[in-house]
């Protein structure tokens, strides 16, 4: 019986590994980020070295504490090894680059960590032979090998293919914090529910609004917004969300009926939504079996998503 509790307890919690990795793919985001500023010409090989120096290093943690942490709910062999080995690579590329900080360096970097995630396909392959999961990692293996290819054109195209490595290693991250955060969301009962409380009628309902008085207040208020409709588009979002940013007001007396039109009835929708999704979701989910998803690999998520 307490061993029941104990795994119970164990299957509750993400462990202090998986935390440890969200933390240094959180950490990843931003140096890919500020390497973007390179395509531009505005980043020198120094600084474009240095953000690819702290970037590789926190990506060899992430897959070191990814592959000790990992529950595979899938049995395919060789997945942790294959993890453990990708951070070994990692690591190598991170000596390299402290000991011969170039061009050259980098971009054999990036060619190691484009060719690291072609395994991960070939095993969402084997787990999962639905003709469109293998259309989807076939297209993402061409556009691999065609990135890799692209390296030989000259130093720019290098250059181009470094940022668009930390770039994609930020996005990946991004994918890896969102698919542990939402995993112990249940989806199958929040589609459940938005197709018994006709949730998505009630928010179609209201996107339709914000898209009928956003096209009146380009002509009702063309200082404020210069006649372009994505301005009053913005507006409308920030009165709905209750942000008021302020950047942007309505003057005219029309202007300002829509508003207050379109704000109270945002309230009591966005009100409305979350109360009944939430009391739903807890009456379903006590109603339901307890047994729910790993973290680390979702039902919900589509499988290119769960192992990139």
């Amino acid at each position: 019986m307490k061993k029941a509790v104990k795994k119970k307890k164990k299957n509750r919690s993400i462990g202090f590994a998986t935390i440890l990795e969200m933390l240094f793919s959180l950490l990843m985001i931003p140096f890919g980020l500020a390497a973007a500023q390179g395509i531009n010409g505005e980043m020198t090989i120094e600084i474009l070295t240095g953000l690819m120096f702290v970037e590789f290093i926190l990506l060899s943690l992430a897959t070191f504490l990814r592959a000790k942490a990992r529950r595979y709910r899938y049995p395919t062999p060789g997945r942790r090894k294959l993890d453990f080995i990708c951070a070994g690579l990692f690591f190598a590329c991170v000596a390299a680059i402290f000991f011969q900080p170039d061009l050259l360096v980098l971009t054999l970097a990036g060619v190691v960590f484009m060719a690291s995630l072609i395994p991960g396909r070939v095993f969402s392959v084997m787990r999962n032979r639905k003709w469109t999961n293998i259309l989807l990692n076939a297209a993402f293996g061409l556009l691999v090998l065609f990135a890799i290819w692209g390296i030989w054109e000259g130093e720019e195209s290098q250059i181009v293919f470094v940022i668009c490595v930390m770039l994609m290693i930020a996005c990946r991250s991004l994918v890896r914090i969102m698919s542990v955060t939402f995993a112990r969301l249940r989806l199958d009962l929040l589609r459940d529910i938005v197709r018994k409380t006709y949730a998505a009628e009630i928010i179609f309902g209201l996107v339709l609004l914000i898209a009928s008085f956003s096209f009146v207040l380009i002509y009702t208020d063309k200082e404020s917004f210069g006649g372009v409709y994505t301005n009053a588009l913005w507006y409308c979002f920030a009165v709905v969300t209750t942000i008021g940013f302020g950047d942007m007001t309505a003057v005219s007396a029309i202007g300002r009926i829509l508003t207050v039109v379109l704000g109270i009835y945002g309230i009591i929708v966005v009100a409305l939504i979350t109360s009944i999704i939430v009391n739903f979701y807890g009456e379903m989910k006590k109603a339901g079996p307890e047994e729910e998803p790993a973290p680390e690999a979702p039902d919900e998520v589509p499988e290119i998503i769960q192992d990139f």
